[in-house]
């Protein structure tokens, strides 16, 4: 929010349209923080605001430029048989309705910059917030965005959440197992409150009742009443299927290996590809926002996103995720590569810690090592 607002601040002294884009990954709650601050803001664009949801990880395809400009245009007041039938035209003349106008513009749900782009207004006086599960790197490059990272919540503010749809007596109760509900839902918004309402539907049922239960049914119990857009698996899915193959499939492996993090190594083993490979497939994870890399070199998956992807193996197996059907044997095609890549590993570890033995063992690991149990 203070980003957001410094944001606001400066814009008099730019000479360019200013475009924040609160970027981070599903149901982490960038359209709940965009549509708030828009609401606390609405003194400043006299002119009005204009929403305009352009479904990049929606069931239904993505808004075309053409199709949300022509929505634009109805917003300023233009009639249907006043939209010009092409593109150009259309970013035009909604460049010049809005010319010299306050206007705050939100754009949520955007798949990618080039989506983007031809909504862009080209005054100062207008501010555009976006939301995206993607980096949307080209609109920082080449348009100046500003990118507001949304995290998830702190284990304070999970618990916090909790509270909020729950009775702070049914929370406090038992505050172990509330923390390990947040970890449980990753610490995000979405799905804290989907296990919330599902708490307050069933009031015989403990915390500690529902954390044994998505210990064994993982993303099922986070169906939100049927609600697809609303549903954990269903917006990860999304995002999911918006993958290029090659990193669909590393996200399926990430899902079936039992470290909590990989570095690059690790995965470059898993998938069986060179180690430049890895990296790229890395980078597409990342601006996607379905892993995370809190340091150099390691690239954990959230606790919520690693049960997306082995969900998402169950699926493929089962053929309900687009496509044919995968064979289990194409799924787990990584892990050979990988226990070789850790017998190397740790081999290579215990020989530089043990030069003097030929196998990288003392006498008394071998001993260890070799009798029974």
């Amino acid at each position: 929010m203070a980003e957001l607002d410094d944001l606001l601040a400066a814009r008099d002294d730019s000479l360019a349209v200013v475009i924040s884009a609160v970027l981070g990954t599903a149901g982490v709650g960038k359209t709940a923080l965009a549509v708030h601050w828009a609401h606390g803001v609405r003194d400043q664009f006299p002119d009005g605001q204009i929403y305009l949801d352009l479904r990049g990880y929606d069931r239904e395809q993505p808004l075309q430029s053409g199709e949300a400009l022509a929505t634009l245009l109805r917003s300023l007041g233009s009639r249907d048989d006043d939209i010009p039938p092409r593109l150009e035209d259309r970013m035009a003349r909604y460049r010049s309705l809005v010319d010299g106008r306050r206007i705050l513009l939100l754009l949520d749900n955007a798949s990618s910059a080039d989506q983007v782009r031809p909504l862009l207004p080209g005054t100062p006086s207008c501010f555009v917030v976006l939301t995206s599960r993607d980096a949307l790197g080209g609109l920082v490059v080449r348009h100046g965005a500003r990118r507001v990272d949304l995290d998830v919540l702190s284990p304070t503010e999970a618990t916090n959440l909790l509270r909020s749809v729950l009775s702070r007596r049914r929370v406090d109760a038992d505050p172990t197992a509330a923390a390990a509900l947040a970890q449980q839902c990753a610490r995000l918004p979405l799905a804290l409150r989907i296990a919330a309402e599902y708490l307050a539907a069933h009031p015989s049922l403990s915390l500690a009742d529902l954390v044994v239960e998505l210990n064994r049914h993982h993303l099922d119990l986070f169906d939100a009443g049927g609600d697809e857009r609303t549903a954990v698996r269903s917006v990860f899915s999304w995002s999911y299927q918006h993958l290029p193959p090659p990193a669909a499939r590393v996200f399926r492996l990430l899902g079936l290996q039992p470290a909590h993090d990989s570095g690059v190594n690790e995965i470059a083993a898993l998938a069986d590809v060179e180690l430049s490979d890895a990296r790229r497939q890395i980078d597409v994870l990342l601006r996607a926002h379905l892993i995370a890399e809190p340091g150099l070199g390691r690239t954990p998956c959230m606790t919520c996103s690693r049960r997306t992807p082995r969900n998402v193996s169950l699926w493929r197996r089962n053929g309900t995720i687009g496509g044919a059907p995968s064979p289990v044997s194409s799924i787990i095609t990584g892990t050979p590569p990988l226990l070789r890549h850790a017998v190397a590993t740790r081999g290579a570890s215990c020989t530089m810690s043990w030069p003097s033995r030929r196998d990288g063992l003392p006498s008394s690991a071998r001993r260890k090592r070799q009798s029974p149990g």
